[in-house]
């Protein structure tokens, strides 16, 4: 099983953090993976999931990388929620630094990374998947708003059923395809995937 990123922290192995690292340890963390190239109708009703919950007393986490999850962080902006940045190589050298600045600078924010900061390049597919799965490791339940049914989050989920454990699937349509069991997100009500979240949290901190 894959040791938990607090253990990975403490132990001072192969994290690079920038910002407050106190969003993590002290709200519970919903982590925001999404396949690229999402159909319309599930990136509407994803936008309307977010706005539903920016405000809410957690921190999100995600790579921010596929055009589902920049849509997702842009909603999340204006909210009050925390943000953690997953970029997938070293943190001088992400894309989304100036988006990290404005959460950063209202203690709204922290990046990590697997890769130190002369890292530029990465392998297309190891880099992501460090990062993915470094960012399911931190989460205490992880969100997917749209999967594709063999893509690289499937295969994860697969590979690691830890993760799979803790993983809320959009309830939508577009995710009906994707075969293995998972728990299902309401669009209309957030409560269950929450809930979920502060169990998590109080065990994970107890």
């Amino acid at each position: 099983m894959k040791k938990s990123f607090l253990s990975i922290l403490n132990q001072r192995k192969r994290i690079f953090c920038a910002g407050s690292l106190d969003i993590i340890k002290k709200y519970p963390v919903v982590g925001v993976l999404a396949s690229g190239k999402a159909p319309g109708t599930v990136v509407w009703d994803t936008y309307r999931f977010f706005y539903s919950i920016r405000d809410e007393e957690v921190t999100f986490a995600g790579g921010w990388h596929s055009p589902l999850e920049k849509g997702i962080l842009d909603a999340l902006i204006e909210g009050k929620a925390n943000v953690a940045f997953f970029p997938a190589k070293g943190l001088k050298n992400s894309g989304f630094k100036q988006k990290f600045i404005q959460f950063d600078k209202r203690s709204r924010g922290v990046m990590i990374s697997p890769f130190p900061d002369e890292v530029t390049k990465v392998d297309r597919q190891k880099g992501p998947r460090l990062r993915n799965e470094l960012l399911a490791s931190t989460s205490d339940v992880l969100l997917i708003p749209y999967i594709k049914p063999n893509g690289m989050l499937a295969r994860m989920l697969k590979t690691y059923r830890p993760f799979l454990n803790k993983t809320f699937i959009l309830n939508h349509p577009e995710n009906e395809s994707f075969e293995l069991t998972t728990q299902r997100a309401n669009i209309d009500n957030p409560s269950d995937l929450l809930e979920s979240a502060q169990k998590a949290f109080i065990k994970r901190t107890s």
